[in-house]
Order: C-alpha cells, then structure tokens, then sequence
C-alpha cells in the first residue's frame, strides 16, 4: 500500500503536534498545513482506513502504532536535513530550514536518508 508525499505530510504534522499538545485536533491539522478543513477530513478518513490513525468521535486524532512509525521516520529525515542544509552556505532562516526539509523528506525516497 503506496504512502503519497501528501499521505506523508499529513502523518509528518500529527506527530509534530502530538509532540506539542497530546489533542490533536482536524483544525489543528489545517492550521499547521495551511489548508481547509475539509481537506484535513478526506485526507484523515484515508489514513484511518489504512489504519495510521484513529479519530475519535468529537474530532481526537492519535496516530497508531504504524502511523507513528512513520511518522517518526519522516521526523528524523526532516531532523538529518535541517542538521544538513545550512552547510549549503544558503541563507535561509530556521522557519524556511524546517519547511524545507518537511518537503524534501516527504518528496523523496526513504532510502536516500541512510547514507546522509
């Protein structure tokens, strides 16, 4: 079963907000990703059909135990970039930093982080 970057994006801000806050929230989510509610609904209805999340009746989303697996993987690429990137000599600021990173972590395959 093919994980999409958008897929990836998705698990990559739960966890970062359940780093943050224990309730994760579908307007958190949208918050965090920029984009609208009901987007953070389809996208949420497809991770928990196959089975990365769990959403509570009144809006709790809390990642299973392979979602946050992922999840976690996807963080520590973005950590393995963010370290990386600044030794470019580019001036970016931290904030750009990081969304750099989430891009290129959720863009490209997972084996090109093993020897970074």
């Amino acid at each position: 079963m093919k994980l999409t970057s958008s897929h990836l994006k998705y698990l990559l801000a739960i966890y970062e907000i359940a780093k943050e806050t224990p309730e994760v929230s579908s307007s958190g989510i949208a918050r965090k990703l920029s984009v609208s509610k009901p987007s953070v609904s389809t996208m949420l209805v497809s991770l928990q059909e196959r089975g990365f999340l769990v959403k509570e009746r009144y809006g709790k989303v809390h990642l299973t135990d392979s979602g946050y697996q992922i999840a976690r993987r996807i963080s520590e690429n973005v950590d393995t970039l963010v370290d990386n990137l600044p030794k470019t000599g580019l001036a970016l600021t931290s904030g750009e930093i990081h969304a750099i990173a989430c891009i290129v972590a959720t863009e490209m395959p997972d084996k090109n982080f093993t020897s970074v």
